[in-house]
């Protein structure tokens, strides 16, 4: 029986090499113009450190005994999922900002969610989606083009993340 199933599978092209159909040239085309219409790779990863930066900012002046650490670092991507697969975008990972061990009060909370809404907005990351909110149990992010998105966590350590989504590098715009 397994030997019908595998000649089958291979008699009718189906391999996970390309596990789905490259994006229609006229989707891809548009996709190429989003990305040429959105800052450059680098200059959304400036941004988007900035927004990070924000954010532990104003944790620091609500909770002044934070000390802020980066557990690892970032990460470079070729975005090659569609529609983006045939632009030559990429993303970035940043490294996270952890706050270990600290106390979060349900109001510093809010304001620190707050931070992180109007950081994230100047991104155009409007779209909010809440994972977890529970006291003490926080887990936010704040979504925009391409995959961009800065998310805030709290479960006894604070945690701000980021990402640039799919980009053009500036050399390729």
């Amino acid at each position: 029986m397994v030997a019908i199933v595998a000649t089958v599978l291979v008699a009718t092209g189906c391999h996970v090499k390309q596990p789905y159909e490259p994006t229609p040239p006229t989707e891809a085309a548009k996709a190429l113009e989003v990305l040429k219409s959105l800052p450059s790779f680098e200059d959304t990863k400036t941004q988007v450190q900035a927004a990070m930066d924000e954010i532990t900012a104003a944790a620091s002046q609500l909770i002044p005994s934070i000390t802020w650490e980066t557990p690892h670092d970032g990460s470079v991507e070729t975005c090659h999922r569609r529609p983006y697969e045939q632009t030559n975008a990429r993303g970035y990972l940043l490294p996270d900002e952890v706050a270990e061990n600290v106390d979060v009060s349900e109001q510093n909370w809010a304001k620190i969610q707050e931070v992180a809404k109007e950081a994230a907005a100047k991104l155009d990351a409007t779209e909010m989606q809440v994972m977890k909110d529970q006291p003490r149990n926080h887990d936010v992010g704040f979504y925009g083009p391409t995959g961009l998105f800065i998310k805030v966590g709290y479960a006894g350590n604070l945690v701000v993340s980021g990402y640039t989504g799919c980009r053009l590098p500036r050399d390729k715009k």
